[in-house]
């Protein structure tokens, strides 16, 4: 199932998810004094471009829960996102392969994350993560021409072959699949157009890179580290027109929420 950039659709075997490192494991932790830390099971493990060929019968269930989050410790935001994030978590930047991003913190031990409950349910009243709420389903882009793709995580329990919403009909999508695409394209499109308000605000030089040391109700002390925060002074201290260039291009709204959220950190102890 594909969306056109230059022509074709993406194969299974060269095409690749457009994210793979938002969200698992981005923003690192530890033991103080140790270094130790826990690897989390990647997200999406069994990816597969979707085809009414291959996957005719597949079928989409409405999650009963959302465990298959359970070990994301920081989670992916685009810029539109962070209004609503800042309210719930601390929101940092962080420096991926392919330029800068944004990060909900979401948990102060790597593998695991403070908003899933044991019964597996979001805690209540917080924003949950379009990163989040896109899975099983992500898009992915052929290597040769560059083509988007929807493809999904196979191992997924969200997908059956025997009950749920039907991803393809009579050999078409369906409007369940139509609207899925529609969804993660509009939040692929949305995480490019935040990486260049990221990019400018890096650019700028107002970013430092911070760690956080959290104690924990027993006793035990963990360092969160490999995140970047926005130094105040430094914000202060911009030149008018860069700080002009921030307002006119939205980025300042971002630099904003930024901050606002550093209250939150007490919300994942």
């Amino acid at each position: 199932m594909a969306k056109k950039k230059k022509s074709g659709p993406a194969s299974a075997d060269t095409a690749q998810p457009e994210n793979r490192l938002p969200g698992e494991g981005s923003v690192k932790s530890s033991s103080a004094g140790t270094g130790a830390e826990n690897v989390a099971r990647p997200l999406y493990a069994q990816v597969e471009v979707l085809n009414a060929a291959r996957h005719a019968d597949l079928r989409l269930v409405q999650a009963k829960d959302v465990m298959f989050a359970a070990g994301l410790n920081s989670i992916r935001l685009a810029g539109i996102e962070l209004p609503q994030a800042a309210t719930c978590y601390p929101v940092v930047f962080a420096e991926t392969g392919d330029g800068w991003a944004a990060y909900a913190v979401t948990g102060h031990s790597n593998g695991k994350n403070e908003f899933v409950a044991d019964d597996g349910q979001w805690r209540a009243g917080n924003y949950v993560p379009a990163f989040v709420r896109r899975y099983p389903f992500i898009l992915s882009t052929n290597s040769q021409d560059e083509s988007l793709s929807l493809a999904a995580d196979l191992s997924s329990a969200m997908l059956s072959v025997v009950e749920g919403q039907p991803l393809y009909e009579e050999g078409k999508p369906s409007k369940t699949a139509l609207a899925i695409l529609k969804f993660c394209t509009s939040y692929h499109d949305q995480i490019r157009v935040s990486g260049r308000l990221f990019r400018q605000i890096a650019d700028t030089g107002i970013l430092q890179s911070r760690r956080a040391e959290v104690t924990l109700a027993d006793g035990e002390r963990r360092v969160i580290e490999g995140f970047h925060t926005v130094d105040e002074s430094r914000l202060n201290a911009l030149k008018d027109d860069d700080f002009l260039e921030l307002r006119k291009s939205g980025a300042l709204n971002l630099i904003y929420c930024h901050l606002w959220s550093m209250r939150s950190w007490k919300q994942i102890l």
